[in-house]
């Protein structure tokens, strides 16, 4: 999949220049390409867009292509139902009732609001909806512990591909409440973005991370958490600050991840003058070590202390009965910069979560702590090998396994009846794209046709925006909806990358544009369709 592009091919040749081969033919205006999308497509897509923060212009390509995220990489940001569809169960036997499936749609913007209506203070967040089968038709009583578990790219897709892989959340499905038709609500549906609005009960034109890369107050594009300096761009607080604000800082607030994106489920910490030294951990990419910024976060030592990674991974070697440092073909297990894209990372991650549990108290007093983590297996592994490989579902099995260790702990720790899981996810993952009919379109190659066309003018294509410099347009004269309406015409044969062999090339025999919409983003908030 690394390194598809597209050509044309016509009378035997191939032919890069689209003007020889193929008629131009009339695109429509911007306002009615964007309300020819269906109206959730749209509608997801306005959720999403802050302008301060966003690219000036939206783009959205036509399905089954799709933006590929690079090198050996597929891309997971779009307003489509397969992106967008996500589990979403609430589970705590004592608290909430066992209703089992809700038909109704919802989205993640629900879930702060519910939590605070599980912590008894119901305004305590606007912005979505609470969830009321979560209380139960004869009230409720507060937990003592809520703990909100992300599996990272375990949408309904990757969920229905190994229907057989994950009996535990099935069956907490069962005796818990499942909104069977939850969306994320919101495109770019990717990590920072959609665990700020878990966090917030915002979709991002409130809260302000709009995807991986935002534009800052300079108007530089920048990293959503500064790649953990900094989260500063969150414009909402989350409901974990207002609790803990609320409770005079005596909440127990933890957020144990892969990456700093993780952060919009708890907030700003100390970096706020009402905040305080959450606990916050995510890896350095390199080591592989549990990290925090001390500034703003605290990194409690049961996390750093806790033991058997080394163990899990001598299990996970001798688990096909080769001990050869290698998970299934990849010989990554004595690779320190690789190891948290194995199972044995995945059981030492749910170890972790214990630990910290037990070692800070959570749920051991009267006031109602938070916990929120991320499993980031099943998507980072899908990014890739695809979500219909062997990798993706051995990461989804063993993350399913983990519920049931979770909970028996949480019974122990915390005490039966006093506890609450949410399990979610933040979004869907890529087909594979042969099997889909569809192909992957690269940003860069599309990066540097504009370059080529209008000069040194864009900063970034993103699977679902483009950000351009200001001040490069106004030099070469160039506006935005030039660009805009030069991407609308854009073609399967102009994203051909010179110098790769005809085994990375994908033949398409037919005129076919690359985006549904391409539109300056600044006309979304106002459309009327």
């Amino acid at each position: 999949m690394a390194g598809i592009v597209l050509v044309a091919v016509a009378a035997g040749g191939v032919l890069g220049a689209r003007a020889l081969l193929w008629p131009a033919r009339p695109v429509p205006d911007f306002e009615t390409q964007a309300c020819a999308l269906p109206s959730p497509w749209l509608e997801r897509i306005q959720r999403g867009f802050n302008e301060p923060r966003s690219g000036q212009i939206s783009i959205l390509p036509r399905t089954p292509m799709y933006m590929a995220s690079g090198a050996g990489g597929w891309s997971h940001s779009g307003p489509w139902d397969y992106l967008q569809d996500i589990p979403l169960v609430f589970y705590g036997p004592g608290i909430v009732p066992a209703i089992g499936e809700v038909a109704r749609p919802v989205t993640l913007a629900d879930v702060a609001p519910t939590m605070a209506e599980l912590v008894g203070w119901p305004r305590g967040v606007r912005g979505g909806d609470v969830l009321e089968e979560v209380m139960g038709p004869g009230g409720w009583k507060a937990p003592k512990l809520i703990v909100t578990v992300v599996w990272d790219g375990g949408g309904w897709n990757t969920l229905e591909a190994w229907e057989s892989s994950w009996p535990e959340l099935a069956r907490m499905m069962t005796r818990g409440v499942s909104y069977r038709s939850a969306t994320v609500g919101s495109s770019p549906s990717v990590t920072p973005a959609v665990h700020s609005t878990l966090g917030t009960g915002v979709f991002p034109a409130m809260h302000g991370i709009t995807g991986v890369p935002l534009r800052d107050e300079r108007g530089e594009v920048v990293d959503a958490f500064l790649k953990g300096e900094s989260a500063r761009f969150l414009e909402t607080r989350t409901f974990a600050e207002l609790w803990d604000e609320r409770v005079d800082g005596r909440a127990e607030v933890g957020m144990v991840g892969y990456e700093p994106w993780h952060l919009g489920m708890i907030g700003a910490g100390a970096e706020v003058s009402s905040g305080d030294k959450d606990d916050a951990a995510w890896l350095d990419i390199k080591t592989n070590e549990w990290i925090t910024n001390e500034t703003h976060y605290s990194l409690p030592a049961a996390i750093a202390r806790t033991a058997g990674l080394d163990e899990d991974l001598a299990t996970l070697d001798a688990e096909d009965g080769a001990v050869d440092g290698s998970w299934l073909d990849h010989p990554i297990l004595s690779d320190r910069a690789r190891i948290e894209e194995t199972p044995a990372f995945i059981r030492y991650h749910a170890r972790v979560l214990v630990e910290l549990i037990a070692a800070e108290g959570y749920g051991r007093d009267s006031i109602t702590d938070l916990l929120f983590t991320n499993f980031k297996q099943i998507d980072r592994v899908g990014h890739y090998f695809n979500m219909a490989s062997e990798e993706v579902e051995q990461s989804l099995r063993v993350t399913d396994e983990q519920l049931p260790i979770l909970t028996d702990e949480l019974d122990d720790l915390v005490g039966r009846g006093r506890w609450v899981l949410i399990v979610t996810a933040d979004h869907g993952q890529q087909p594979d794209a042969p099997e889909a009919g569809g192909y992957g379109i690269r940003p860069k190659e599309v990066a540097a046709d504009i370059r080529a066309e209008f000069g040194p003018v864009v900063e970034a294509v993103w699977p679902t925006e483009v950000f351009l410099d200001d001040d490069a347009l106004a030099e070469h004269d160039v506006t935005i909806e030039e660009i805009a309406r030069w991407l609308g015409e854009y073609e399967v044969g102009d994203n051909i990358e010179e110098g790769l062999g005809e085994e990375e090339n994908l033949i398409v025999p037919r005129p076919e544009r690359v985006f549904e919409m391409a539109i300056p983003a600044r006309l979304l908030p106002g459309l009327r369709c």
